[in-house]
């Protein structure tokens, strides 16, 4: 036997910050920041990919540069490498000649925010930037491995 239950007058829907099923970007963005200058080679680029441990580097103009608007993922180096040995010999390309404009989003948006600038972007990562500072980022996997410890909102 099964009890029908009129929810409405039972139960109170959670407060926003207690039913948290759109976490705000800041709880899973990565702090963990490797950036590259645009002059760098696409060879020192997969070689600090590989040394860091990260797929996805922010544009800077120096060390201490801490804005952000471009970005290169390891797709686009191993791409760029690729093509460097065309039918005419080979090409010497930087970090300049294959970065692309990055998305934002900030620390307080949510999840699903960094999602749709993903995708309108064609892009499996974004920055994030708090007061036009270099904050961290949000990668696919960070989407994914939150939705994955998200409750099912249908049985």
């Amino acid at each position: 036997p099964w009890e029908a239950v009129d929810m409405a007058r039972t139960e109170r829907p959670a407060r926003p910050e207690a039913a948290d099923e759109d976490p705000a970007v800041r709880s899973v963005m990565s702090t963990h920041l490797v950036g590259i200058v645009p002059g760098a080679s696409l060879q020192v680029a997969l070689q600090l990919m590989v040394a860091r441990h990260v797929r996805h580097l922010p544009v800077v103009d120096g060390p201490t540069d801490r804005r952000c608007h471009r970005m290169v993922a390891e797709t686009d180096v191993l791409r760029g490498l690729v093509a460097s040995r065309g039918p005419f010999g080979t090409a010497s390309l930087h970090v300049d000649d294959v970065a692309r404009t990055a998305g934002v989003v900030r620390p307080a948006d949510r999840l699903s925010d960094a999602a749709r600038v993903m995708h309108e972007t064609s892009a499996d990562a974004v920055l994030v930037e708090d007061r036009g500072e270099l904050t961290g980022i949000v990668t696919a996997g960070d989407v994914v491995a939150a939705a994955a410890r998200m409750p099912p909102t249908h049985r």
